[in-house]
């Protein structure tokens, strides 16, 4: 086989789509678990093995080494550190796949890359902006946007939804008598329900006029959606475009806004305060305090759901939320 199967099978090794991230942490076992990072894993896989291939005649994945992986990362150093760490996650995963395969046959596991990343991992607080919209950009970006994106953004703003899975969202994933939308295979394959807002429920029925159950709510695809919002932003000069991921942004701020109490708004400043400076989220929370923590958590975590994430992810509530 040459090295750039050996790439391959070692993602389709790593590959657990679909698997609870908190069973491979149980395992300490570090796997790809979205499909975002396996297209990640597969360019990047690739180019390190072509890399090593053409540079060291390495014609076999698991005669990779530390030297070659430094070398290969080595040639990245004038991109950004995030897109380094993002390289650097991917080899590790590739990594982890070729391991798990040479463990399943009964060979002994090599490694490639360094037992330290060369790019330390990010600080709490790196990045960290509010890259939500504001209703008045929303509708500034809607008035300039097609009936299907402007479509897209209602489903992404007040629901939550990523642009994928609102191009793929159907007619059948709404439960108008429970009062809640379906996501069928999310990212990382997960389905989950959201629950729909009372003042959005009108204008999910007018999506739905003339449509029959397994048609798409929005007659588009993603990458036209994100890029009439793109065109529409930079028409309006909008200094904060953070894509269509904003619309998730402005989605989670207004669901805290709403369904936390005052109390808990202080409880949860207190508790990303905490974090940011790394301490624990819940660190100095008192016995009395612990009843409106607790509710604060639950909704919180309520949120993270509706997302798409999962429970106690404080650096997304840092990110999504503070």
């Amino acid at each position: 086989m040459s090295i750039l199967n050996d790439v391959k099978m070692s993602i389709r090794e790593a590959n657990k789509i679909g698997m609870p991230k908190h069973i491979a942490r149980e395992n300490e076992q570090k796997y790809i678990h979205s499909y975002n990072q396996l297209d990640k894993c597969n360019k990047i896989g690739r180019e390190f093995a072509n890399f090593v291939r053409d540079n060291y005649d390495v014609k076999k994945l698991f005669k990779a080494n530390e030297t070659h992986y430094r070398a290969f990362l080595e040639t990245k150093k004038d991109t950004t550190k995030g897109h380094r760490r993002n390289i650097e996650t991917a080899l590790k995963l590739v990594e982890s796949g070729m391991q798990a395969r040479a463990e399943r046959y009964n060979k002994t596991p090599t490694s490639f890359s360094t037992e330290e990343r060369l790019i330390p991992t990010a600080e709490r607080t790196e990045n960290v902006t509010d890259r939500s919209y504001s209703d008045k950009e929303i509708n500034d970006i809607k008035a300039l946007t097609s009936e299907n994106t402007t479509k897209a953004i209602n489903l992404m703003s007040n629901l939550g939804l990523r642009v994928g899975e609102t191009a793929n969202a159907k007619v059948n994933h709404i439960d108008f008598e429970k009062g809640v939308f379906h996501i069928i295979g999310g990212k990382g394959g997960k389905d989950r329900e959201i629950p729909i807002k009372s003042d959005f429920l009108n204008e999910l029925e007018s999506m739905t006029h003339n449509k029959d159950g397994a048609d798409n709510l929005v007659s588009t695809n993603a990458t036209v959606i994100s890029n009439d919002c793109k065109n529409a932003a930079y028409k309006l000069n909008i200094e904060n475009w953070n894509g269509t991921h904003g619309f998730r942004h402005t989605y989670a701020r207004k669901e805290v806004n709403e369904k936390l109490t005052n109390a808990e708004k202080q409880m949860f400043d207190k508790c990303l305060t905490n974090y940011s400076e790394g301490k624990p989220f819940n660190y100095a929370i008192r016995e009395h305090e612990k009843e409106t923590y607790n509710k604060m958590k639950s909704k919180m975590d309520q949120v993270h759901h509706n997302l798409g994430h999962g429970k106690n992810r404080f650096d997304l509530a840092l990110r999504y939320m503070g």
